[in-house]
């Protein structure tokens, strides 16, 4: 008979033991906590060169699989801990420090795979739900305003400037994928409600290598609130000056294998008016309603299935009136449609290896109808449709604990079809791309890429790009990035033809300016010719070469010092301005080619966290930006230009002043304070941006004579916070307290009061 020797068995139960211990690097759940002992849910481990793992909502980690090197414990507004195995095994619990600064986020939109701030060798900055919900923006354009380096433009609508670049090169994402309906070039940030962002990663500096060529100065990527296995329900409101609404409410529905999240937005506002003497507003009434839904879930153990849709509907009327013997006035109706859907698949067959297969589909249109008041009849009638589809699968590989490979290819298809347009333009398009992201040392990472374009309008094209960080220490890191861009005009830049009834704009493709100015010159709706159309010409594609570099400084627990300077040099750029400036006090805009272009400056951020209440930072941002063509004509003496007394000179280097719309300095300073009697939040913040040229007042083409400057302004910001016991959540606050008014930003209106409330209702259903 078979008899059990209970030695052995307790000698084979200790063997088992030690083989678990080595191949488990801890015996259980592991608690991430903060100093006064709570659960940080939002907390992540990385084990060695592995993708990051999520605790759970009570802070807990199940025990991790032992992979060569360390363990590393990070979480937002939190110091970065690092624990060897052994360690890892023998502790109860892992205490995180709170800390000052930003590195320690997750980001994607640099590499398009996780990877923390601090190690990635490129400028990247983003933006928690806390940095948001301290600008008491509704709007994205209002949260990005207050960003070191940014500008909010009013070219049309409310664009982006980024390294002295327009919005034309900046990518915009929305959880990754990109977002279609630019207005000439142009993305309205307007577009996007605040209220479904969870976080925002600003990428500076050229990104074509992974990209494609809207991404030669950076990329905005937006991230989504995410999904969750906790039902809840969130409805909010939000009022501002100006008659402007904002109820919305956010729907969580989830279990442990399937979550939604359902969001609802909507927003009004009465507009406003900067030219009180003329018929119409400066910005017309208008309504928008944003409905997202976010699904998210295995299918098993190693497929997960995400799916995105988001509708965007907005309406506006208003009125103006022509100039001339007999002025008449103009009713203007527009409409902006956006919709997207966007599933994604994801198979991790082992560890070491993830395929990613996405789909993007979205379509846009707007309408403008605008007609005589008198009888209905029309005046001008506007209507364009774009329709964009991509394909892509994302391949990575963690060849081993520094080495990781990213190969994507996709394939593309664009079309347009649009008032006086000829017939309907399509793009067809397929690339590929590859990534290496190596760790040599642990003091150095690299970052390698390489994109081929196969497009049918501009042809093949290669952008490489290569970035390097190295860790003198633990408190100085030097980062380093050069990149390469090619970009050729697109059907809106030659042939678009559009107005915008909302705020008033009109634009127009070089190859229609000449005629869409005459039109309204003969329509009394022009107050003043800015740059003769008839001298635009043709455009032709362009070419840049960048370079990015800087340091990241952390001398202690409450400094953080970042620095980034950066070139960008761009042959034939495709500038966009204004060439008439319309009765209304609104603008006609344009393309043109600059020959020989660079931008150039630094870029510098500071922040001290003073005592655990009170935290201060300053940004600075210099930009130098010059057409090379201008100066060399300068400096053969065949530039003249006309004074005031009507006198004909010699213009000189001294008198350039650059590229239009491009501010030579601008910064913020920023405090943040806890006031613990009341429990409330104070954000004071000091935004300001100096002079910048807003027009050619004397007609030969380039900035040289100080009436041709819009003067600099500062923009005060108050934002109180409290979050009530229950989970209320109230907001008071001001921008631009001073009421600076700013004419040659018509989307500046003075000063804005707001107030606003969000109420959480969670654990709704029991699970």
């Amino acid at each position: 008979m078979f008899r059990i020797n209970p030695n052995k068995i307790k000698l084979l139960l200790f063997l088992l033991s030690l083989f678990v211990g080595y191949a488990w690097a801890g015996d259980g759940a592991k608690k991430i906590l903060d100093p006064q002992g709570n659960p940080i849910p939002h907390a992540l481990v990385k084990v060695s060169g592995s993708a990051p793992i999520s605790v759970n909502e009570s802070g807990e980690i199940d025990a991790l699989p032992v992979i060569e090197g360390e363990i590393v414990v990070f979480a937002l507004g939190f110091e970065t801990k690092k624990l060897s195995t052994e360690e890892w095994r023998q502790a109860d619990a892992v205490v995180l420090k709170e800390k000052t600064g930003s590195l320690q986020e997750v980001v994607v939109a640099a590499t398009r795979t996780d990877r923390t701030v601090e190690d990635l060798p490129m400028p990247v900055t983003v933006l928690n739900s806390e940095k948001i919900q301290q600008t008491g923006g509704l709007r994205l354009s209002e949260v990005l305003r207050e960003q070191t380096g940014l500008q909010i433009t009013s070219d049309h609508g409310a664009g982006l400037q980024m390294q002295g670049l327009d919005s034309d090169y900046i990518l915009i994402l929305l959880d990754g994928e990109p977002l279609i309906g630019r207005t000439a070039g142009t993305f309205d940030l307007d577009r996007i409600s605040v209220s479904s962002i969870e976080r925002i990663e600003i990428l500076r500096g050229p990104s074509s290598a992974i990209y494609g060529s809207e991404a030669m100065a950076g990329v905005i990527n937006i991230i989504t609130k995410p999904v969750d296995e906790q039902t809840q329900l969130d409805l909010g409101l939000r009022f501002r000056s100006f008659n402007t609404w904002n109820p919305y409410a956010e729907v969580g529905i989830g279990n442990e294998k399937w979550s939604a999240k359902i969001l609802y937005d909507y927003f009004s506002t009465d507009g406003f008016d900067l030219t009180p003497e003329t018929v119409g507003q400066t910005q017309n009434p208008y309504q928008a309603q944003t409905a997202q839904v976010k699904l998210g879930g295995k299918i098993s153990e190693k497929f997960d299935l995400n799916l995105f849709l988001r509708g965007y509907s907005e309406s506006s009327s208003g009125e103006m009136q022509t100039s001339g013997p007999t002025p008449e006035l103009l009713e203007m109706d527009n409409s902006r449609k956006d919709f997207n859907f966007n599933p994604t698949f994801r198979y991790r067959p082992n560890e070491n290896l993830l395929f990613t297969l996405r789909g993007m589909t979205s379509w846009f249109s707007t309408l403008s109808d605008t007609r005589f008041q008198r009888d209905g009849s029309a005046f001008d009638f506007q209507e364009f449709n774009q329709f964009y589809h991509r394909t892509e699968l994302q391949t990575d590989w963690q060849a081993n604990s520094r080495n990781l490979f990213t190969l994507g290819m996709g394939h593309l298809v664009e079309t347009v079809e649009a008032t006086r347009y000829d017939g309907l333009n399509r793009f067809d398009a397929g690339y590929f791309f590859l990534q290496h992201q190596w760790d040599p040392h642990v003091k150095v990472n690299l970052v390698t890429g390489l994109r081929a374009d196969f497009h049918s309008q501009y042809g093949n094209r290669l952008s490489p790009k290569i970035s390097g960080q190295y860790k003198f220490s633990e408190k100085f890191s030097w980062q380093a990035s050069f990149g390469a861009g090619f970009k050729a005009p697109d059907f809106r830049q030659l042939l678009l033809n559009f107005n915008n009834a909302a705020s008033g704009y009109y634009v127009f493709g070089a190859l229609l300016a000449e005629e869409g100015i005459q039109r309204l010159q003969d329509q009394g709706l022009v107050a003043r010719v800015l740059i003769q159309p008839e001298t635009l010409g043709n455009l032709t594609a362009e070419t840049s070469l960048a370079l990015n570099t800087g340091f990241r400084l952390k001398p202690d627990a409450k400094w953080l010092i970042q620095v980034n300077a950066y070139r960008n040099a761009i042959d034939n750029l495709i500038e966009t301005a204004p060439i008439a400036q319309l009765v209304s006090g609104q603008n006609a805009f344009s393309y043109f080619n600059i020959r020989q272009v660079v931008t150039q400056g630094v870029e510098t951020d500071i922040s001290y966290q003073v005592s655990p209440h009170l935290s201060l930072s300053l940004g600075y941002a210099f930009l130098d930006s010059y057409d090379k063509d201008a100066l060399d004509r300068i400096d053969a003496g065949e530039v003249f230009k006309r004074d005031s007394q009507n006198r004909t000179t010699r213009v000189e280097r001294a008198d350039y002043g650059g590229l239009f719309n491009r501010s030579r300095h601008s910064g913020n300073f920023k405090i943040n304070y806890r006031e613990n009697w009341t429990g409330t939040d104070w954000a004071l913040r000091a935004i300001y941006r100096g002079r910048f040229g807003f027009a050619d007042l004397n007609g030969n083409l380039i900035l040289d004579d100080d009436r041709e400057y819009a003067d600099g302004w500062v923009s005060l910001n108050l934002t109180v916070t409290k979050t009530l016991s229950s989970g209320i959540f109230l907001e008071v606050g001001a921008t631009n307290i001073l009421g600076t008014l700013t004419p040659q930003q018509p989307n500046n209106p003075g000063r804005v009061l707001f107030a606003g409330l969000r109420i959480p209702f969670a654990n709704l259903i029991q699970k």
